[in-house]
């Protein structure tokens, strides 16, 4: 694959990886923003939400990709079980919060909304950590054959 050459300096370059990096986030937050404001607007079928949850599904799978693939995680979290856990009860406490809403503004029970939150916060964390210590197994995994595999390469000569 034939690359152009870059007209920008090492200061701009870094410049527009920091700019390309905030619109990445500008875009994930802002589909998660606008998929919640639907949804809890009465407005949030499948019909009206599919795109935006198709390009959210999209960024965020090629992000975790790419970044397992580069041996990367997280600039300040470690990969470990206390991190998973309380990023997946964070995630869970959101979508039951949410879903709490939406369960009392369309029937009005209290005891029934709070039976969903309960069910959705326990859910949406079970499942979140499970995915996350996967996630968390295959960066160990490949930072580990990165890191190795100089040596090996060394070896072999």
């Amino acid at each position: 694959m034939k690359t152009n050459k870059s007209n920008l300096d090492e200061m701009q370059e870094l410049k527009m990886l920091k700019i390309e990096h905030n619109c990445y986030h500008m875009a994930l937050w802002g589909l998660v923003a606008a998929i919640l404001v639907q949804e809890l607007m009465g407005h949030g079928s499948l019909e009206y939400i599919v795109g935006e949850c198709l390009i959210l599904i999209s960024i965020s799978i090629y992000m975790v990709a790419a970044c397992i693939k580069n041996g990367i995680w997280e600039r300040k979290l470690k990969p470990n079980a206390k991190t998973n856990a309380l990023v997946s009860m964070l995630a869970g406490a959101v979508m039951g919060l949410v879903w709490f809403i939406v369960s009392y503004r369309n029937y009005h029970k209290l005891a029934g909304s709070v039976a969903v939150f309960v069910f959705m916060f326990l859910m949406v964390s079970i499942m979140c950590f499970a995915v996350l210590s996967v996630m968390c197994n295959a960066y160990k995994k490949r930072k580990d054959r990165m890191e190795n595999q100089p040596e090996q390469e060394e070896n072999e000569e």
